[in-house]
């Protein structure tokens, strides 16, 4: 259990300064014991090491979205969605509203830095006899979330693999198993990066910022030089494709907000990472704030260029490998080298990209675990003693994601069902803490702390916030096309619903009788993480 009580954020601010030597679980036993000493937390139980500097985590969050190449991906969701104008202008309100969720959340990371991100902002916000219940389910929202995205991350690389194959054999034709082995491919990439080449992951995350944004350089100019001719501003600003069945317009601009919403969120994802970051009170919303308005402004860069290049848009309803970038890149570049190029460009970022979900996946998974939140815990919340990762809950990442891509592959709409029961369940791990902090009139955020937004403007962004996630929560259960068949249903409102349950299914078997909200203790007068994890033998 917590030093302090779960619940009830005012009082525990305003809690003395920790003794220099303070136990947990109100036992005498030393193996739990921290002392403070010149203003750090040293923990006698090995712990994760900090590897993770500004630069390096703004590599994990910058590439979980990879906006200034991956908005190109999202093709597949606006062709006959709304086209040009609702990708242009959607994407705008989308990131706009975004970004102001995502300083809502910049701020409980600054007051409260911890591995569990939103999982323990709740608790902490949260009144007392409502925190662990609501810390629970906002625990396996957020794991859900990341799953799914670490999922449609995998899917989306393995068909851009086939299309390059396409691009240069344009006689072979892909069966369901050949993405499903590109897949497992995608997959045991990311697995090897989180594990045994750990060691270097942060040395590789510093230069996958640079390497996105020459990557995105490069497919800008050549498209630029080489598609010829250009669209119109018209086509690009005006002309709406509306093949989705739905009479109004107006209908299909919310429903094309889906690459927007997607395309720039994750903020939390830094937040996982504190445990392992020297500063996490600063660093962490820095690095949120910083990814996101990067990844909004390179993305509406790329979004302008595509529209502009293309020069043959039927061709996009039926692309090389189930990717219509990839037939935009045919299409508009007419030179194999410079389109081969092009679409590695997109491989190499999503094999990265796909990489750093699971390593957010496996921290929000662990940090939950050791909680009690998760079916075997005790497995899933060790970390193996010689490198300090936790092994075990990243290799449950790579094997679930390798059963639901059973599932996943070989279905048109797979990617939207997976993509938009990410999006619901992150949003609403969000709207959560945002709501309670509203509820308890920011009293948590009363002293001074960094990335502070004030009483009367966060209050108003943290409205805000919420108004918006729960309008976009609606639209996103909407189908994209009418009339509903099996084959056109959204199905991430039912993603979501199944979330619900299991987590309902595994609290009454389960984790009601062990589950704890995550610990915090005061360190150099902030409120940090107590990890208590378990060692593999």
């Amino acid at each position: 259990m917590s030093t302090y009580p779960t619940g009830d954020a005012e009082k525990r601010m305003k809690a003395p300064m920790a003794s220099p030597e303070i136990t947990t679980n109100n036992n005498s036993d030393n193996s739990d014991r921290i002392s403070i000493y010149e203003g750090e937390a040293h923990v006698d139980n090995p712990q994760p090491e900090k590897p993770f500097q500004l630069w390096s985590t703004l590599g994990i969050a910058f590439a979980i979205t990879s906006t200034p190449i991956a908005i190109g991906t999202y093709l597949s969701v606006s062709v006959g969605v709304g086209g040009s104008p609702v990708f242009f202008f959607g994407y705008i309100l989308a990131v706009t509203m975004n970004f102001l969720v995502c300083a809502s959340l910049a701020e409980m990371a600054a007051v409260f830095p911890h591995s569990a991100g939103q999982i323990f902002w709740t608790a902490e916000l949260a009144p007392a006899k409502h925190a662990r219940g609501l810390s629970y389910i906002v625990g396996w929202l957020t794991c859900a979330g990341y799953f799914f995205w670490m999922a449609a991350t995998i899917l989306i690389t393995s068909q851009l693999i086939w299309a390059l194959v396409q691009i240069c054999n344009s006689t072979f034709i892909t069966q369901p198993w050949h993405f499903y082995v590109a897949y497992l491919a995608a997959g045991g990439f990311s697995f090897l990066v989180n594990v045994p080449l750990f060691r270097w992951y942060p040395y590789l995350l510093k230069g996958l910022v640079v390497y996105i944004n020459v990557g995105a350089l490069f497919i800008i100019i050549v498209l630029l030089v080489r598609a010829h001719p250009k669209q119109s501003a018209e086509y690009v600003f005006v002309d709406i494709v509306n093949l989705t069945g739905w009479s109004s317009n107006g209908v299909v601009f919310f429903l094309g907000l889906l690459p927007g919403l997607t395309a720039v969120n994750g903020f939390d994802c830094a937040a996982h990472m504190a445990e392992e970051m020297p500063a996490p009170h600063r660093q962490v919303p820095q690095v949120m704030l910083l990814s996101a308005l990067c990844n909004g402004l390179g993305g509406l860069v790329m979004i302008l260029v595509l529209m502009f290049s293309i020069t043959n848009a039927a061709n996009l309803l039926t692309p090389v490998g189930a990717q219509p970038v990839a037939q935009l890149l045919v299409d508009s570049l007419d030179s194999l080298a410079l389109t081969v190029i092009s679409v590695v460009i997109f491989i190499i970022c999503f094999f990265f990209s796909s990489a750093t979900v699971m390593t957010t996946f496996s921290r929000v998974w662990w940090a939950f675990a050791r909680e009690g939140g998760v079916p075997f815990a005790g497995l899933m919340s060790r970390v193996n003693e010689k490198s300090l990762i936790p092994v075990n809950a990243v290799l449950f990442g790579f094997i679930g994601a390798a059963l639901i891509g059973l599932i996943e592959l070989g279905s048109s709409t797979a990617l939207n069902a997976i993509l938009g029961g990410a999006i619901l369940c992150i949003f609403a791990s969000y709207a959560i803490p945002i709501t309670l902090s509203l509820l308890n009139k920011r009293s948590a955020f009363a002293a001074p702390h960094y990335c502070d937004l004030g009483r009367t403007f966060g209050t108003a962004l943290n409205v805000i916030s919420v108004c918006w996630i729960v309008f976009v929560f609606v639209w996103l259960c909407f189908p994209l096309y009418v009339p509903v068949t099996p084959q056109t249903m959204n199905f991430a409102v039912v993603v979501f619903a199944g979330i619900v349950a299991i987590s309902g299914i595994n609290w009454v078997c389960y984790s009601h009788k062990i589950f704890t909200t995550p610990e915090a203790v005061i360190v150099s007068g902030r409120r940090e993480s107590l990890p208590h994890l378990k060692l593999e033998a």
